[in-house]
């Protein structure tokens, strides 16, 4: 049962339009230097064969719904503040589920959400040498998290009196699907840092930092984007979590910058991984390495890859290999 809540959903609504047009506005920016890390080396444009297509396809795609949620974020405040009750504005439209701006404004909140969270799965995959069995149950929940996402679009097209926040027949849809995209973030998150803190651990007792300081730097930094981009979403998710479990109208603030805050977390990690791979180079081979992914737990070294760090005794190998701006070094691996 939800608890008496001193915010109204007029307030809330304005509120949740400003944080997610500021929000959009650091999104803008970032998203340039995403074009500038995905079409260019820094010092000349990438040749289309260079080019990582699905990353270009991902971040137009975010750029879109993150557009569209804060057009229609701006139509409902229209249609609240501005357009009379009898031609079907006023507040009391704001209560109204079905109306197709809210319909639209929730579909574009559920699918960034589920994007940011395929992009995890996805980082995971790579870093585990594409292996289905480690990514597996992620891919589960993610595929539970959909068919809750896609119930709650559902009702919240058919209902038509009562508002989001306190529905009865609404909560526990999203209860599970906030549920759900919070534990995914967190075994994933866990399951992207933990092979690259083992093998850091590994190379200080074995005294690995005294002779090549490089790698271990390399890792620590991968190791440090990944786990502050990484909780940037996953606080935003537990966010959304618990203001939609108790009931508050804060929910309308939270979910608006949830949108923008996917795509920043996304833009990010490109960034820092063009920004790493152009500054550091590993001397032994003369190749640019990312210090972020594609991270590859996998067998023998490959060709073209340098080996960071190994343990015979459990088969462990973390390799570095180009960074996921550049489509060829994903291809590699297929």
């Amino acid at each position: 049962m939800a608890i008496p809540d001193t915010l109204p959903i007029p307030q809330a609504r304005i509120a949740a339009f400003f944080a997610e047009s500021v929000i959009y506005g650091l999104y803008l920016v970032t998203f340039g230097y995403t074009l500038n890390a995905l079409f260019s080396t820094g010092t000349r444009w990438r040749c289309l064969k260079e080019l990582n297509y699905s990353m270009i396809v991902v971040a137009l795609i975010m750029l879109l719904s993150s557009t569209i949620a804060l057009g229609v974020g701006f139509y409902i405040i229209w249609q609240g503040f501005i357009i009379p009750p009898e031609a079907g504005g006023g507040t009391q439209s704001f209560a109204n589920m079905s109306n197709w701006s809210f319909v639209l404004k929730t579909a574009m909140l559920l699918f960034q959400t589920m994007v940011g969270d395929a992009m995890l799965i996805y980082c995971c995959w790579v870093i585990y040498n594409h292996s289905l069995l480690v990514v597996g149950f992620s891919i589960v929940m993610w595929c539970g998290g959909t068919i809750c996402s896609v119930f709650l679009l559902f009702y919240v097209a058919t209902f038509c009196k009562q508002s989001f926040v306190g529905n009865d027949k609404l909560y526990p849809l999203g209860v599970a699907f906030w549920a759900i995209t919070l534990v995914l973030n967190v075994i994933t998150m866990a399951l992207l840092v933990w092979p690259i803190w083992k093998v850091t651990q590994q190379n200080e007792q074995f005294g690995y930092c005294s002779t090549t300081s490089n790698p271990p730097t390399i890792l620590k930094n991968a190791m440090r984007i990944i786990i502050e981009l990484g909780l940037l979403y996953t606080t935003m998710a537990f966010m959304t979590f618990v203001t939609y479990t108790s009931g508050s109208n804060s929910l309308y603030i939270v979910s608006s910058a949830e949108v923008g805050i996917a795509g920043i977390a996304f833009n990010l990690i490109i960034i820092r991984t063009a920004k790493s791979t152009r500054n550091k180079e590993i001397s032994t081979t003369g190749a640019t390495a990312g210090t972020t992914l594609p991270l590859h737990i996998m067998g023998p070294p490959a060709r073209d890859t340098t080996l960071v760090s190994d343990n015979k005794n459990q088969g462990l190998h973390v390799l570095v290999s180009r960074d996921i701006t550049q489509g060829s070094s994903m291809d590699r691996y297929k």
